[in-house]
């Protein structure tokens, strides 16, 4: 019976030790990553990519709205307002939020902006701001923020022709996420990666007919490539 006794106390102690080391705060890191051909997007790197001969020389795109919930669904938290992921600074692709040590779910975020925000001046904003002129995502003309940019090359018999896809309009801005719980830790960071498939995104594109949108000059193909750049971006 004395072991016994000592077995339940030793459990509970334990049980509330382990209780007690989580109450604190731990971090949520949301990060983002391209690839092609299931490696590292490389800018200036030739690929083949539908039978053709490709190269990046740009891919930014905004995330707007990044919100988690408790995990009983009964409250959202924001993460995050308004943040331009830039492959060519890799410090942009991560950003962090403190959260009390529990259980969470469901992470989302819009591609692009929301009607509201893309309403807005960028002059209402400090240039440290993604939604600040400095980050030449903006069309003065249009009264619009560009939501992506990726551009490029394809090259043909040893010549180069652009590849230039900017999207961005009220209604364009496209909610994605993933069902799925996660827990934070306290003193721990738990990530939620955002991996975009290059491969998957121009799967149904052809780049000798379907090279170029400025959005405006060619709607359909703007509302493709908003379709197929969230459809390849898997959220895990």
């Amino acid at each position: 019976m004395k072991n016994i006794f000592y077995t339940i106390l030793a459990i509970a102690i334990f049980s509330l030790n382990s209780c007690k080391e989580e109450v604190g705060e731990g971090t949520l890191m949301m990060k983002y990553e391209a690839k092609v051909n299931n490696s590292n997007l490389e800018f200036n790197k030739h690929y083949v990519i539908n039978g053709d001969s490709v190269y990046f020389t740009m891919l930014k795109f905004y995330v707007s709205d990044v919100t988690i919930e408790d995990k009983d669904g009964l409250a959202e938290i924001a993460v995050k307002d308004v943040a331009l992921i830039d492959f060519s600074e890799l410090s942009s692709t991560t950003f962090s939020y403190a959260l009390e040590a529990a259980s969470y779910k469901n992470p989302s975020f819009i591609v692009g902006l929301s009607d509201e925000t893309n309403g807005t001046e960028p002059s209402s904003y400090p240039s440290s701001s993604s939604l600040s002129l400095g980050t030449s995502m903006y069309w003065m003309m249009a009264n619009s923020y560009i939501y992506f940019k990726i551009e490029g090359f394809r090259t043909v018999n040893g010549a180069d022709s652009p590849l230039v896809y900017h999207v961005g309009f009220d209604g364009l801005g496209a909610s994605t996420g993933v069902q799925k719980g996660f827990t934070i830790h306290k003193g721990n960071t738990t990530t939620v990666l955002s991996s975009l498939d290059i491969n998957a995104m121009f799967a149904t594109i052809d780049f000798a007919t379907e090279a170029e949108t400025h959005t405006t000059n060619n709607m359909p193909l703007a509302q493709k490539m908003m379709n197929n750049l969230v459809g390849a971006l898997d959220v895990q």
